[in-house]
């Protein structure tokens, strides 16, 4: 599928708003209630456009139909995010509705004993439970209570210029080597490097490593390496998707290790940068302008791994409901609110991203590519975590560092994982 529209003359504004939360700054001591008006604070993680706006004018509709609610709403970007919620999760004035990633981040906020089971909301309320993919909703779980629940689905995959694909007779590749294929064949013909890549903030990598991890290491290996307390990353796979990741930065651009992401998105969406990207499926929506022809693939099969190739990267993002909310039946109302089919058309017109409501993605008034990206999360045999998500904190730091001075020359695939195993023996002696 394509999509054509021209490039954009002017860089998005992100704005960094780094706000205290209100509920850590006093407040009311009633919980937010005075004279029978409720008070919900929620936290995002989208000070910026075009999801800021997005969720005020929700925000706006939902006090409009609930008068008796009152929505504060505060928030900051992701790494502020992050420390700040550890933070405040678990206190008495933790916000009644909060922003969460699924995977081993919902997991540490439910070990601190933060998140209210919406289980039992939703054993009763079957119509609303079943309003999701039914795929979406196991990532928030942790044994049998269910603590989040997904505002979008989100995968990683390349893009690419299809025209320059067309022009050079370029095919989709399948497999690692036929992908090597593309890049060599790219490179000799433009005289230029074939994949833009940002790798300053070390979650990119993550990105691709974790991929090269699923494709190659043995699955039950892959899977119990997750276990904090079992994880060890012995496995020659491990290695080799190191050793393949090398390989892959030889066809990058040469200043990789100094640019953010941002940087190589907007290289590529020029059109004068590589015609291939590695990206999420939720960036779709800063393309509205690219002035090129572009599709999707799912990353490539690699030679000799043990992984399934139809496993596709990413995970949902959602929301979580404070065990401490002096308001919990109000906080429900709003977390359905916001999760509605209707709200979930909205959100992908909106926004770009893939609504995980059944149907909303189908209805919008979307491009080709934006459906066809929800259908490939729906198609994967299933979906592999983001690294930064699937092993404990102190394992993903070791990771990433050593494995960005590896790109920069400084470190061997062999020396990084010597690395990740000393990282993770402490995991594990402290688990």
């Amino acid at each position: 599928m394509r999509i054509k529209t021209r490039i954009a003359t002017a860089a998005l504004a992100v704005a960094a708003l780094a706000l205290p939360l209100a509920a850590c700054s006093g407040g009311d001591s009633s919980g937010g209630s005075t004279d029978g008006q409720v008070e919900l604070n929620f936290f995002h993680r989208w000070p910026n456009e075009p999801k800021k706006t997005y969720f005020d004018n929700l925000v706006k509709e939902f006090e409009a139909e609930n008068p008796d609610i009152t929505i504060k709403t505060e928030s900051v970007l992701n790494d502020n995010y992050k420390d700040k919620i550890k933070v405040v999760a678990g206190s008495a004035n933790a916000p009644d509705v909060m922003f969460t990633w699924s995977g081993s981040f919902i997991a540490e906020l439910v070990k601190g004993d933060a998140l209210m089971d919406l289980g039992p909301w939703l054993a009763e309320d079957t119509e609303f439970r079943d309003s999701f993919y039914e795929s979406q909703l196991p990532p928030f779980a942790i044994g049998d209570a269910q603590y989040g629940l997904p505002v979008g689905m989100h995968s990683k995959v390349f893009y690419y210029n299809t025209e320059i694909f067309d022009e050079y007779g370029l095919a989709v590749p399948q497999t690692w080597d036929e992908f090597l294929g593309v890049l060599d064949a790219i490179e000799q013909k433009t005289g230029t490097h074939a994949i833009e890549f940002g790798a300053v903030d070390t979650w990119t990598i993550a990105h691709y490593l974790g991929t090269l991890n699923q494709r190659v290491v043995d699955p039950a290996v892959f899977v119990a390496d997750q276990d904090p307390a079992k994880g060890e990353f012995t496995d020659p796979g491990y290695v080799t998707a190191l050793e393949r990741l090398a390989e892959l930065s030889k066809h990058v651009n040469t200043d990789f290790l100094a640019i953010d992401h941002e940087m190589a998105r907007n290289a590529w969406m020029s059109g004068e940068g590589a015609p291939l990207f590695y990206a999420q499926s939720a960036e779709i929506g800063y393309f509205k302008d690219v002035k090129f022809d572009y599709s999707v693939f799912n990353f490539p099969a690699v030679a000799g791994g043990k992984g399934d190739p139809n496993q596709l990267t990413g995970a949902p993002e959602g929301f979580a409901i404070s065990k401490n909310t002096k308001h919990p039946e109000e906080a429900k109302r709003f977390l359905k609110f916001m999760l509605s089919k209707a709200n979930g058309i909205a959100y992908t017109e909106s926004t770009g991203e893939l609504s995980a409501v059944q149907g909303a993605v189908e209805e919008s008034e979307v491009s080709d590519t934006t459906k066809e990206l929800a259908q490939q999360i729906l198609d994967a045999s299933e979906m592999t975590a983001w690294l930064d998500n699937a092993y404990d904190p102190q394992i993903v730091s070791t990771y990433l560092t050593e494995t960005q001075l590896m790109l920069g020359g400084q470190q061997t695939p062999e020396g990084v994982m010597e690395k990740v195993q000393e990282t993770a023996k402490r995991v594990r002696d402290a688990s």
